[in-house]
């Protein structure tokens, strides 16, 4: 189901890490995960990995080797999932997303991990005309999703200043210390949207 090489410091790390913990470095999240399972005698548990292992764990059957990220907006709650039809943002910043869209008649960004749930995509026998445009609405897609990387990766820097910068702190504590909620996602969706920010400030 899984790659099953395990080196001797991946093992190590196993033993030490004992829940789903955020791995200050690089902000990925590791450690055990519970998934979904048929039977009550299957535990349905996996090791999650981040980049930063050795050799990351595959996990055969899914999409994506990971079950839970940290939220591509707020990164205080997870989103994401083993599927590519998963979302990159969490449930409540996804709906300032649809309150900034209803605002602005248009999607501040788009929060979906497929192009597809997103309504982008390219229609083979479209007439060349139309398949130009949905080819630069593709690119517009992908240049969205650069912003969104390039958020994160300042957002993250700010919220684990909170935490010893080699550290595994679990995500429990993670939480506690930024707690998520509706009040957290639009604090970060106000300072990433600047002064055209259209909705009430937290």
């Amino acid at each position: 189901m899984y790659q099953r090489k395990v080196s001797a410091a991946d093992a190590a790390l196993r033993e030490r890490i004992t829940e789903l913990s955020v791995h200050i470095p690089c902000g990925g999240l590791r450690g055990p995960v519970q998934l979904p399972t048929r039977s009550p005698s299957d535990r349905g548990v996996r090791w999650q990995s981040c980049r930063h292992e050795n050799h990351p764990v595959v996990w055969g059957d899914a999409d994506v080797s990971r079950e839970r990220d940290l939220c591509i907006i707020c990164l205080r709650a997870t989103a994401g999932g083993r599927s590519r039809w998963s979302w990159l943002a969490c449930q409540d910043c996804r709906a300032v997303n649809s309150a900034v869209e209803a605002a602005w008649g248009f999607r501040p960004f788009a929060l979906g991990r497929h192009s597809v749930m997103n309504g982008f995509g390219v229609r083979a026998g479209a007439p060349p005309e139309v398949q130009q445009r949905q080819i630069e609405r593709l690119t517009d897609f992908a240049d969205g999703i650069g912003r969104l990387l390039k958020w994160r990766k300042h957002e993250y820097r700010r919220l684990a200043g909170h935490f010893d910068p080699q550290a595994d702190v679990p995500l429990r504590v993670w939480q506690q210390e930024l707690p998520p909620g509706p009040r957290a996602s639009r604090d970060a969706f106000a300072r990433l949207i600047g002064p055209e920010y259209p909705l009430p400030l937290p």
